[in-house]
Order: structure tokens, then sequence, then C-alpha cells
């Protein structure tokens, strides 16, 4: 008796389950219209197939996308003088994000980190020059490096921190060029009719995107720099709360990990005791691969 009262239980709990799973589509189709979205320059390319995945599910959903530095992006809200109204801030750093809240401009409780990233120097495709640390950046034969400009583009306040952290700052501030995007700088680097700029710091996920252009000439040690977060969070004035709220989930889901994880992206580690500086160490020693394997492969296809 009891076995078969443990075996209706079973199968109820299994029907219940198929239901709850089988309510979720329905739901998800009430969710339509368009969402705004304001995005790091370094999400271009990955945050519109995060959302054509999303839209396997939310048909009657469409985004519109603006990306641009987080700084410029985050002030424009502030100043609100963005030209569409804004449903969810995907950033990189975490100031811009502190900004917003700030001002009371997000929703809290939406507030979420989401990924991490990493530097790299990176030389036009066709240089020769030879760079294996973060000082070799002051050879002679270096004439110019390209950054984001600090005031509004993150990646360039990370690549102070590496100079700084590195002992070179006060000497490299000469050579430096600013972007006004870590797209500017990656263009800066590869421009067909550049002849001045010899190497420039960009995200890694960036600099992928371009090995026909550009080639990773050294990826620094992690510890030279600030952790590498990037955020999302519904605004406060959101004209679609229902289906941004539910994108910005999934954009922190385990469904989309993977498409941001084949841009070079990683998930955030463990907090840091012993075993999250071990899994530190682990994405580090993975994004490295992964550059390396990318590089090879682009490598054996002009060959080919």
């Amino acid at each position: 008796m009891k076995k078969r009262y443990k075996l209706a239980l079973a199968t109820a709990s299994i029907a219940l389950g198929f239901g709850v799973i089988q309510a979720k589509p329905a739901q998800a189709a009430t969710l339509s219209g368009l969402i705004y979205i304001y995005a790091a320059a370094s999400l271009t390319d990955t945050l519109p197939q995060v959302e054509a995945l999303y839209q396997q599910s939310n048909p009657n959903v469409s985004f519109i996308n603006t990306f641009g530095a987080s700084g410029t992006l985050a002030n424009q809200i502030l100043a609100g003088t963005n030209p569409n109204p804004v449903d969810i801030f995907f950033s990189v750093s975490q100031t811009p994000l502190d900004n917003l809240q700030d001002a009371n401009k997000l929703i809290p409780e939406t507030r979420q980190d989401i990924l991490n990233n990493t530097l790299a120097i990176i030389t036009p495709i066709n240089s020769t020059i030879s760079i294996s640390s973060v000082q070799d950046l002051l050879q002679p034969q270096v004439r110019q490096v390209a950054i984001g400009n600090p005031t509004v583009v993150p990646a360039g306040v990370f690549a102070q921190e590496l100079f700084t952290n590195s002992g070179i700052s006060g000497l490299i501030q000469p050579k430096l060029v600013l972007g006004s995007s870590v797209r500017d700088v990656l263009d800066k680097v590869s421009s067909a009719t550049n002849d001045s700029i010899d190497a420039g710091v960009v995200y890694t996920t960036d600099a992928l995107t371009a090995l026909d252009k550009v080639k990773i000439a050294y990826t620094p040690p992690i510890n030279l720099y600030s952790p590498i977060v990037y955020g999302s969070a519904v605004l406060q004035k959101t004209q679609n709360p229902d289906a941004a709220r539910d994108f910005n989930s999934f954009l922190g889901s385990s469904q989309a990990l993977p498409v941001f994880e084949k841009f070079g992206f990683s998930a955030i580690p463990e907090p840091m005791t012993t075993g999250g500086s071990i899994a530190v160490g682990i994405v580090g020693l993975m994004m490295k691969r992964k550059v390396k394997a990318k590089a090879k492969a682009k490598t054996k296809a002009a060959v080919d």
C-alpha cells in the first residue's frame, strides 16, 4: 500500500512538474513589445545573439540596441538626453550602474552582475613589434598606444590601472591616444590608414572579433587591474516593465551564458575565498587558451 502511495505521489509530482514547464511558454507568449537597451560597446556582437535566443520563446518581443561607452550612455540617461526610453542598461564596470542607482534611475532588485572579461594588448596585424610584457609598450618603436578615454570608457580606466600597477603610468602618458569607446580603440589600431598607432589596450572579447585586422600581442595578468564585471538592471522609467524584467533575468540565466562564453566572456567566479582565487586563476587560463585556439584557427584558415 505504501509503495502504491509513493508511486502515486511520484507520478503526481512529475505531472505537476510538466505542468509548470508547459505553463512557462504560455506565460512567456504574453510578453510583447519593444525593449530599448543601452549596452556597452563590447557587447555589440554578442547581445543580438542572446536576444535571438530569447525570441525563440518570446517571438512577440523585439529589441532596439544602442551601443557605446558605458559612461557616456549612463550620462545620457542621467541628463535625460537619450532619444528613446531606456528599459535596460547593460554596463561594463560598476561605476556607471552605481551612478544611476544613486540617482534612483534603476529598479534596485533587478540589478545583477553577469559576466567577466579580461584585457588584451593588441597590435596591427602586420606589426613586427614584439610585446611580451606591459613594460614593452615603452619601447621606442611603440610610438603611440590607443586606450579608451578614462572619463567615459571603462576599458580606459582598466588600462590606466594596468599601467599604474606595472610601474609605467607616468612614462606612457605622452604616448596615449584616447578613443571614444573600446570599439573605437580597436578601429584605431586596426585601421588600414593607421601608420602611427602601434598598440592598444582593449577587452579580449573585442580583440577576438577582429583577428583578421589585429593580433593579440600580450595578455596581461589579471591581478594587474580590477575585475572587469558586466552588470545589468531595469530602469525605473521602463515603458515595458514585464518584458524588460523577464529579459533582464534571462541575461543572467544559464541559457544565455553559453552564448556569452562563445564570444570569450566568462561567468562571475565564486567569492574570493581560497576556492574563489583558484576559480579566477582557472578563468584566466581558460581565457588564454581560447585566445590561442582562435588565433591558431585564423592562421590555419589563412594558410589554407
